[in-house]
């Protein structure tokens, strides 16, 4: 009798053990911002209009846990290598569900970000008129590398 009382506290520990911990982890992973991680620039449109910046791909930004944002811009060299040639650093905060706050250098800018493909495509917004009334919309798409 002293062996099953053994062996039902040991199976209801370990059953009562890997129910708390897998319910901490799903817990802990739905409260991570899916802005966090490596995005790469794959094109850009201007009132819908789609136009590439460059021919030099791998421009990206980092979205820290921390609340940090660093942008490395490439552009071609003289070789036509494509290497970083403006690392722009700020912060980032979410305002409310699909607008982000940005900081750089004590100016402030707010950015309405948009996810798709599971997560794995940002989309930056932002509007600004062009002097004449118009209103321009730039739509910036990044893929998810990390």
């Amino acid at each position: 009798m002293t062996n099953l009382f053994k062996n039902l506290t040991i199976i209801l520990n370990l059953v009562l053990i890997t129910a708390c911990s897998s319910d901490d982890s799903q817990d802990s992973n739905s409260s991570v911002d899916p802005l966090i991680g490596t995005w790469q620039y794959v094109t850009q449109f201007e009132n819908d209009v789609q136009y590439t910046a460059n021919d030099c791909s791998p421009s990206t930004i980092v979205f820290t846990q921390s609340g940090n944002r660093t942008d490395a811009y490439y552009d071609t060299n003289n070789t036509g290598d494509c290497v970083v040639v403006d690392t722009v650093n700020m912060t980032w905060q979410q305002l409310n569900d699909g607008t982000y706050q940005f900081t750089q250098n004590g100016y402030s800018f707010s950015e309405t970000v948009l996810f798709s493909e599971n997560n794995n495509t940002l989309t930056l917004e932002d509007t600004d008129e062009d002097g004449n009334g118009n209103v321009i919309t730039y739509s910036f798409i990044y893929t998810r590398t990390e």
